[in-house]
């Protein structure tokens, strides 16, 4: 029989005043069945070594459930469009991406993975606009995506240098 974990609650009951809320748009799924942040957070890093360790539906589903129960939150949207982008679904991604960035303007990952994928659809100029936001939001490149932003820039920089001239 398997170990229950005590951070969870396995018999969560809502109250009637938590699923009012829930039903008015004054909660969300989380706080209606008493998840904290840091409880989500928890499941969100099970999700991120899932998606490391290329178990992308297991991620999937993960962040789709975080999506659903705090539809607020712009690193699970973000981290739900770079699940769908190495699944392949580049609209879904794109959707995530954009979704990320409603909620918190200065994500670099999803303004990194936004404006990739609009290079990947051939929209240079709002694919560049969104790399250089990455790195304006994070000028010394501490995540990761913001390192991927700058090499990306400096290629496409090299790439312009390198054309004959017409």
């Amino acid at each position: 029989m398997p170990k229950e974990d005590k951070n969870y609650k396995t018999d969560v009951q809502p109250t009637q005043e938590a699923m009012e809320k829930l039903a008015t748009g004054q909660a969300t799924l989380a706080e209606a069945v008493g998840l904290s942040r840091e409880q989500l957070y928890e499941i969100a890093q099970q999700g991120y070594q899932l998606l490391n360790s290329g178990k992308l539906e297991e991620a999937r589903q993960i962040y789709a459930g975080l999506v659903a129960a705090n539809p607020y939150d712009s690193v699970f949207h973000c981290h739900l469009g770079a699940v769908y982008w190495r699944l392949g679904d580049l609209e879904k991604a794109f959707e995530e991406y954009d979704a990320s960035l409603r909620f918190n303007i200065a994500n670099v990952d999803a303004l990194a993975g936004r404006g990739e994928l609009y290079l990947s659809k051939g929209d240079a100029k709002k694919g560049i606009a969104d790399l250089r936001a990455a790195l304006e939001n994070d000028p010394e490149g501490k995540h990761p995506a913001t390192v991927r932003a700058r090499a990306l820039l400096l290629s496409l920089r090299d790439a312009a240098q390198n054309q004959p001239a017409a």
